[in-house]
């Protein structure tokens, strides 16, 4: 009987052995894949989009001024925007107003955003340009109506294309024909 339960207990302390030596081997294979395979927000550089908006236009009758300097390798903007967005559902278009001063020493891009989601988002806006519209807009779930929403604007440095660090958010009241 003594052996038996001997038999038992070696049979218990081999499976709860390979268990942990399986455990063990998924837990360095998740480890290699996630440092070495896995590519993380600070590995991935964020560029400019290369192409300007098609939609872009220069601004007529602004003043030609001279652009911001920002010491210290900064960067300086200037906006000009409207916050009422018209979207038409059968055109899948945005009717904006947002301009980037010729004095911003800046490129952008524009998402525009209903819910957290991003329904719209521009190509390159460089200084001294605007944009009137946004195409290509994700209507999938939208209905007539009036939304809030917010432009979030997204800073290039205008000779590396490199992303700056910040960000502006802007409310919007978006309103869905």
């Amino acid at each position: 009987m003594m052996d038996l339960i001997e038999s038992i207990k070696k049979r218990r302390n081999i499976l709860l052995i390979i268990l942990l030596l399986t455990i063990s081997v998924a837990a360095i294979n998740v480890s290699v894949w996630a440092t070495c395979f896995r590519q993380t927000a600070a590995e991935t550089t964020d560029y400019a989009p290369l192409q300007a908006d098609q939609n872009a236009e220069p601004i007529k009758d602004e003043e030609t001024n001279e652009q911001f300097n920002a010491s210290g390798g900064g960067g300086a903007v200037s906006l000009i925007y409207s916050k009422a967005v018209t979207l038409n559902l059968d055109t899948k278009e945005a009717a904006i107003l947002f301009q980037n001063p010729s004095k911003s020493n800046q490129d952008m891009a524009i998402q525009l955003v209903i819910d957290e989601k991003v329904i719209a988002q521009s190509k390159k806006l460089t200084a001294g340009y605007k944009l009137n519209k946004l195409t290509e807009v994700d209507t999938d779930k939208l209905t007539a109506g009036i939304y809030e929403g917010k432009f979030i604007v997204l800073y290039y440095n205008a000779d590396t294309g490199e992303k700056a660090v910040i960000n502006t958010e802007i409310p919007v009241k978006i309103t869905v024909k």
